[in-house]
């Protein structure tokens, strides 16, 4: 699917929350002070990751200074609080740090929490008086910058340049709102609650927020799957609303003071809406027919009792398109519903390729996630749901079709699993290794396929793009490896790592065991599947996907176990490339997705605060945008549209997917280069 375009808007720049329920007196923040216990199982968790995780750090000077750099990007993640001049104090804990934690002694990392904090308040409190003023506050025709990703920036040198980069922010907030048609008297009482709600949660405080994010800080060192999970707070880190409760069939995580969607479960009602899009942000919800509510800043178990509701209510969410805050934020509707197993079944369908020989059909099987019913096989049902009993039922179908081949799509398919992924290998090889696993002390296991049935030995492409991850990189390796599929599409997510669970005095930690790699011996960790066959994208990889994350476990190789290979496409990959690309040179379709992909690549890093020059920069991109938009529309024979928002990009056609078409097309070559 080609994700709606993005259109200039002014960034919007918000603030580290974290909320609680004990409400501190006098208008200051509860004084934190972690417990003798939380430095017990502090103890715990090292020595859990010492003795268990399948890279230990060795603790030292290293390893102190990265906590340290984790704590403040997990409390400060846009440097918008803390500058130079207060962490000052704190330089001796890169030295000392990995002498204090192992034995328990968490008293500094408390005090810095507490600085934070005070902070936190102060630029409530800053942000309230400027608002309380009668008079206009800024001078628009200045010519000041902001940056548009302060994360990526240094830190303020004291708290005289933090005031100035808070006198910025709030500028921009009121340029957001003239450029969204409000008034200065909109924007202020918009502002005003926005504040006052942030006060209100600053002046609560829950121990065990602060405890997490100090706790993550130390497990994120070894990998960033690592995790610690408090008893109380396990669906905080990645909540899996469909299959549970009743809601829109999304995986949600905190991403600073963001709700981000990590991904759609397959079949739910937002993968079935096709608004909301993994990597979004969700910054408002409201009920049907209520006013949206903002979000920014809530603890994920608040946004989710928010979102979660009974089947068939309709749920409002004011998003960020792709989590970009340059974007225009949009506000979808959904549905709730429960998300059953049919849903996430794999499906087929079927397309016509034009040729030179005539129209030729191919089949597509869709499929959204590795699934089993695992309580249905426990309960001895011959006819229980997988994900390879189905597939080989839709190749039985497909070849009833006569199909010239057979599109896999694993687009945004985020794994499941490895069962799954190993079984649906052996509907397409005879016998052999699937995957390797190699474990922390070195022992490698094999995931074999001994049933010599193969389901189907036609052409076959696998369509995957940075979204397709784990399980679903398992099996497209094994398809490149034995070369018995074309990928098609993009580089992967990269995830080649296997977790598990270790029980704590409290709560659990999350930690990874062992790595996946590929018959070839090469690991899919961090760089994931490279497509044979590259198709344009407007994902940012370098934002997304496993290399994007810090202290992600690096690349390596191992032993490869001897495979057969049952094309050589190494003969053939260049010329299918070089055919794909010509049709991509003529295709709107493609043509757009180019120049989007090209126009991202060339915004500015800086936002203006000028309102003259902000303004006319948000209606170049809005007509930028709307000119790419109705060039496409006259193409599909539609009319043009006067907003960008008018229009909708609907591929459930599968018919009228340029992403499988181009798989498709790619079989037809490949078909043609073998005649």
């Amino acid at each position: 699917m080609i994700p709606t375009p993005t259109l200039f808007t002014a960034l919007v720049f918000t603030y580290s929350i974290f909320s609680a329920s004990l409400v501190a007196a006098n208008n200051t923040p509860v004084k934190i002070s972690f417990t003798a216990q939380q430095g017990q199982l502090t103890q715990e968790i090292m020595h859990l990751l010492e003795q268990q995780h399948y890279q230990p750090r060795v603790i030292d000077d290293g390893f102190a200074n990265d906590v340290l750099t984790n704590y403040l990007t997990l409390l400060d993640p846009l440097k918008s609080y803390l500058s130079l001049e207060d962490l000052a104090p704190y330089q001796y804990l890169n030295h000392e740090l990995d002498d204090l934690l192992p034995q328990g002694d968490l008293r500094p990392m408390a005090d810095m929490y507490n600085l934070f904090q005070r902070r936190r308040l102060e630029f409530i409190d800053f942000n309230l008086a400027w608002l309380s003023q009668p008079s206009a506050m800024f001078n628009f025709e200045l010519n000041e910058h902001i940056a548009m990703a302060p994360q990526d920036t240094a830190r303020q040198s004291d708290h005289q340049a933090i005031k100035n980069l808070w006198r910025k922010q709030l500028k921009n907030e009121f340029i957001n709102g003239q450029l969204a048609n409000e008034t200065q008297a909109q924007i202020k009482e918009r502002l005003e609650k926005r504040y006052l709600n942030m006060r209100k949660r600053v002046l609560q405080v829950e121990l065990r927020d602060a405890y997490q994010a100090l706790s993550n800080s130390i497990t994120m060192v070894t990998d960033p799957h690592t995790t610690y999970l408090s008893p109380r707070n396990v669906e905080d880190f990645n909540i899996d609303m469909s299959l549970s409760l009743e809601g829109i069939g999304a995986v949600l995580q905190r991403d600073n003071d963001y709700t981000k969607v990590v991904r759609l479960v397959a079949g739910g009602p937002a993968d079935k809406a096709g608004d909301l899009q993994a990597s979004d942000y969700i910054v408002g919800v409201g009920q049907d027919g209520a006013a949206i509510q903002e979000i920014l800043g809530w603890r994920l178990d608040d946004v989710v009792d928010q979102i979660r509701g009974p089947k068939g209510s309709l749920v409002n969410l004011r998003i960020i398109p792709g989590g970009d805050l340059q974007q225009a934020k949009r506000t979808i509707q959904i549905r709730r519903n429960k998300v059953n197993l049919d849903d996430q079944a794999a499906k087929k369908s079927l397309v016509s390729v034009t040729t030179d020989q005539g129209p030729v059909t191919m089949g597509v099987i869709t499929l959204p996630t590795f699934y089993m019913d695992f309580a249905a096989a426990q309960r001895g049902d011959p006819n229980y749901r997988s994900t390879t009993r189905d597939v080989y039922n839709l190749i039985q179908e497909l070849k009833q079709d006569q199909v010239s081949g057979i599109v896999i799509d694993l687009r945004n398919n985020g794994g499941g699993s490895l069962r799954e992924a190993n079984q649906l290998t052996g509907l397409f090889i005879e016998t052999g290794t699937t995957v390797q696993v190699r474990y922390a002390d070195g022992v490698i296991e094999k995931q074999m396929d001994r049933n010599p049935l193969l389901a189907y030995n036609g052409p076959l492409v696998v369509l995957v793009n940075r979204y397709s991850a784990s399980a679903s990189e398992i099996f497209a390796a094994a398809m490149q490896d034995y070369q018995r599929a074309l990928i098609v599409g993009s580089q992967t997510y990269g995830k080649g790592t296997v977790q598990t669970f270790g029980s704590l005095s409290s709560g659990q930690i999350k930690f990874t065991q062992a790595k996946f790699y590929r018959v070839s011996g090469a690991s899919t960790q961090h760089q994931g599947v490279v497509a044979d066959i590259t198709l344009p994208h407007l994902q940012n990889h370098k934002k997304i996907g496993e290399s994007s994350l810090p202290h992600a476990l690096k690349w390596d190789q191992v032993k490869a176990v001897d495979h057969r290979r049952y094309f050589a496409f190494e003969q053939i990959i260049p010329h299918l490339q070089q055919q794909q690309d010509s049709r991509q040179s003529t295709s709107p379709d493609w043509i757009y997705t180019q120049a989007v992909a090209e126009h991202e690549n060339t915004r500015s890093k800086q936002i203006s605060l000028n309102l003259q020059q902000r303004t006319q920069q948000w209606r170049s991109e809005q007509d930028w945008y709307l000119e790419q938009i109705n060039r496409l529309r006259q193409h599909q024979g539609l009319e043009p549209v006067t907003n960008v928002e008018d229009h909708e990009f609907d591929y459930d056609d599968t018919q009228k997917d340029p992403y499988i078409m181009a798989g498709a097309a790619v079989i037809a070559d490949w078909i043609d280069l073998a005649r």
